[in-house]
């Protein structure tokens, strides 16, 4: 029987976990554990939905009406993101190309052939090393503009670029996985080009680096364009704290990223966020040797 007591207590206990878990997802920008609920907030929706039937069968109508209200809620907040589509670059069009390069992973000539020849003017990068750097000596060399940051052992982040760089607008903040440089965009105007790299959320350290990187970015002066590997999904409290400080949007669908994500789990977490008014959007490209898919994007500067 559905309203059985033995299958009330699993029920009963599942619909608290994840209406908990949904809850919680909000708390992120004042909350660290927040930002780890947030991950699943699609999955604890979706399951929610047959939970809401069954605690309905079990006679049990507040609990079905409040769970239903809350999956509502979670995959309403997230679903826009992903049948989000992109524009076609009309107007001070910049290409990006956002990789994480894993610092262990296999010789890849290919990878950097493909970032060359993608045209892109600003490439972000994480995870470089002494080996990656080895063997993608090409890509290094093909850009005029670079500014390379110590992170942890073998992960730097940099920004390369052949855009005209603004003199000494170089800096690196090493104990939050920031690097960025001042260039010369397409349509003459100034703006600031960061590549970041965060670590994982609670119980790591994720809460505090983002709390660093927002107050950094806080004080530059002029628009601000960020790419990188967030390690955390965009609906979450710690990207919302550092799109507030650099004035930005997320450019695109959601897309993920990592290949530890999938359609139950999705993990869009390497980004591009750019200033309010720009437009454009972004496409996937392969693995390549690295956990990351890369992302390029095509964006119209305001």
């Amino acid at each position: 029987m559905v309203n059985s007591a033995i299958l009330r207590v699993p029920v009963f206990a599942s619909a608290t976990v994840l209406t908990g878990l949904v809850l919680l997802g909000f708390s992120g920008e004042f909350f660290a554990p927040g930002n780890s609920a947030a991950v699943v907030r699609p999955l604890a929706g979706i399951l929610l939905l047959p939970l809401t039937a069954v605690l309905w069968r079990m006679k049990a109508p507040r609990r079905a009406l409040f769970s239903l209200a809350l999956a509502i809620v979670a995959l309403g907040s997230v679903a826009p993101g992903f049948f989000t589509s992109g524009v076609e670059c009309t107007r001070g069009c910049v290409k990006l190309y956002q990789k994480n390069l894993l610092s262990k992973a296999w010789p890849r000539y290919p990878l950097a052939d493909d970032i060359i020849a993608s045209g892109a003017e600003i490439v972000t990068l994480q995870e470089v090393s002494d080996h990656n750097r080895q063997y993608m000596a090409k890509l290094f060399g093909h850009y005029p503009n670079a500014v390379t940051c110590t992170f942890r052992p073998a992960q730097d982040v940099a920004v390369l670029t052949s855009l005209p760089a603004v003199d000494r607008s170089e800096f690196c903040l090493t104990e939050a996985g920031l690097a960025g440089i001042q260039v010369l965009a397409p349509n003459g105007r100034p703006i600031w080009v960061l590549s970041i790299h965060l670590e994982w959320p609670f119980p790591f350290d994720q809460d505090h680096q983002s709390q660093i990187i927002a107050k950094r970015i806080a004080e530059l002066d002029g628009p601000v364009l960020i790419a990188g590997d967030f390690n955390m999904v965009p609906w979450a409290g710690n990207v919302q704290r550092i799109q507030q400080a650099a004035g930005t949007d997320r450019l695109g669908a959601f897309h993920n990223t990592f290949r530890l994500g999938g359609w139950l789990l999705p993990l869009p977490i390497d980004m591009v966020l750019v200033p309010k008014g720009a437009s454009g959007g972004v496409g996937l490209r392969p693995y390549m040797g690295s956990d990351h898919l890369g992302v390029l994007a095509r964006i119209s500067l305001p």
